[in-house]
């Protein structure tokens, strides 16, 4: 879709936003917005050399072997009663209370949610994404259309493809293939108070690969090239290998204003400029100008 240039205003209006994300973060982490919903999964593996990206090295056969995760196109989408049984016994035991915090995806209205500790459940499963960038399960393309704005488009054989000559990794292939890696970074474990056979317990579901990737990609882009990933998710890891909540908040907030900036500039919640400038007339010429309601722009406004 076309979108219209950016001028240097709007560059300046961007890096100025952009230069308050780690206060966003600290802000909207703990606001009650975030502390509401239900949440939803992930899942599988596969992994291959990406050129230019050291492969990082195969967990134990035996660990890998544990893992028999049955994944859908599109992921995990519960913890499932076991699985919630097992985050609250590890808020419990976890010596970091913060991992209790529940975050959004950065389109905040989208209904999946996770705990900080679901994430960083994430983050200890891999360090390159070429431990899950392959992915081996689709959806039939016949139902859809290039152009219908639809997340199943993410899911298919074309857009794999176009991911790999384009080499970058996928949302998608995040959550269908994380759950079957064995949680491995004992230093991240550590840094809340707990084990990689803690870890090892607690299911990956969509909804926490979805937040993490919002905070990987800075964005909601669906597709990031390799190198770009793995050094975004260094940011994440602190010295001593810590899990560095810092670096996560800063990627997500980031990822949540440049999603808010574009909706209203560039998107289709622009309309609200043209609601407020026909407001702004009619209240300088309320005899000429007829308001927004007398001129039915907010039945325009739903329809768009």
């Amino acid at each position: 879709r076309h979108q219209p240039p950016r001028g240097p205003e709007s560059g300046a209006m961007v890096a100025a936003l952009l230069s308050l994300a780690p206060v966003v973060g600290l802000f909207l982490s703990r606001s009650p917005l975030l502390l509401s919903g239900q949440r939803h999964g992930a899942s599988l593996m596969t992994a291959e050399a990406v050129p230019g990206v050291e492969p990082a090295q195969a967990p134990p056969a035996a660990a890998a072997a544990a893992l028999n995760v049955v994944v859908e196109a599109d992921g995990v989408r519960s913890l499932g009663e076991e699985g919630e049984a097992v985050l609250r016994t590890l808020l419990e035991k976890c010596s970091d209370k913060s991992m209790g915090d529940v975050w959004r995806r950065s389109a905040f209205w989208e209904n999946e949610t996770a705990s900080l500790l679901e994430i960083v459940n994430v983050l200890g499963r891999w360090e390159r994404c070429s431990e899950w960038k392959d992915r081996t399960i689709f959806i039939d393309e016949t139902d859809l259309r290039a152009k219908d704005e639809d997340e199943r488009q993410a899911l298919t054989t074309g857009r794999h493809q176009m991911a790999l000559r384009l080499g970058c990794g996928e949302r998608s292939a995040m959550f269908q293939n994380v759950p079957n890696l064995p949680f491995t970074n004992a230093k991240i474990a550590a840094s809340v108070g707990l084990t990689v056979d803690d870890f090892q317990a607690l299911p990956v579901t969509r909804a926490a690969c979805n937040v993490l990737f919002d905070g990987l990609a800075e964005s909601r882009s669906g597709l990031i090239p390799y190198k770009v990933l793995d050094e975004r998710r260094a940011r994440m890891v602190g010295e001593g290998g810590a899990f560095d909540q810092a670096g996560f908040r800063v990627g997500w907030a980031k990822s949540c204003i440049l999603f808010i900036f574009g909706l209203f500039f560039f998107g289709k919640a622009n309309f609200i400029w043209v609601l407020l400038a026909v407001k702004f007339a009619h209240d300088w010429q309320p005899d000429l100008i007829p308001g927004p309601k007398e001129m039915g722009l907010f039945k325009v406004w739903g329809i768009v």
